[in-house]
């Protein structure tokens, strides 16, 4: 009898881990198929809206084509070429740690090493203030500076924000050099 009464309960424990381990194969195998299929429309959302990034820095440029950068917290960098395939600027977009996580922007720089154009792209950092990087009031300081690097000196950082102000001046400084890295 005792033999009987052992069985019964690894017999009722076995029956829910079967279910439990159906169900999260199922559930797995759908949510490979939902990216799979979704994975190419998301990739290729971000791509459209890094040229239209890339597009608004540069309007007279006909194409950006990348180049290889190894400065840390470069994310991309490009040659913005007019129709002929003359380079007619430098796009470089680079990070840096914020107080939400990373802050990135990118920076047009003209042939002459100034900064044509810049904008700060979307972050998490905390809205209303570290979000205020993004204010032309902040990052509009920027434009028309030469590509050297930049302290605090020179920008007026956000007060209440300096963490992100800070990581966006540090991403600038990496723009910088990874400008004249790829120029």
């Amino acid at each position: 009898m005792s033999n009987a009464s052992s069985k019964a309960p690894v017999a009722g424990t076995i029956r829910p881990v079967v279910v439990l381990v159906a169900i999260c194969m199922v559930a797995g195998t759908l949510l490979g198929a939902v990216h799979y299929v979704t994975d190419p429309v998301a990739q290729a959302n971000a791509e459209r809206k890094a040229q239209e990034t890339y597009a608004a820095l540069v309007p007279d440029a006909a194409s950006f084509v990348p180049v290889d950068c190894t400065v840390e917290g470069c994310t991309a960098a490009l040659e913005a070429q007019d129709a002929s395939g003359a380079v007619i600027a430098h796009v470089i977009v680079a990070q840096s740690k914020g107080y939400g996580g990373q802050v990135p922007i990118a920076v047009a720089f003209a042939e002459d090493g100034t900064v044509s154009a810049i904008t700060a792209m979307a972050n998490d950092e905390t809205p209303g203030l570290g979000t205020k990087i993004a204010n032309d009031s902040y990052i509009g300081q920027y434009v028309g500076l030469q590509a050297a690097p930049t302290d605090a000196g020179t920008i007026d950082l956000i007060s209440g924000a300096t963490i992100s102000s800070k990581a966006a001046l540090a991403a600038f400084n990496s723009a910088v050099e990874a400008y004249e890295e790829v120029r």
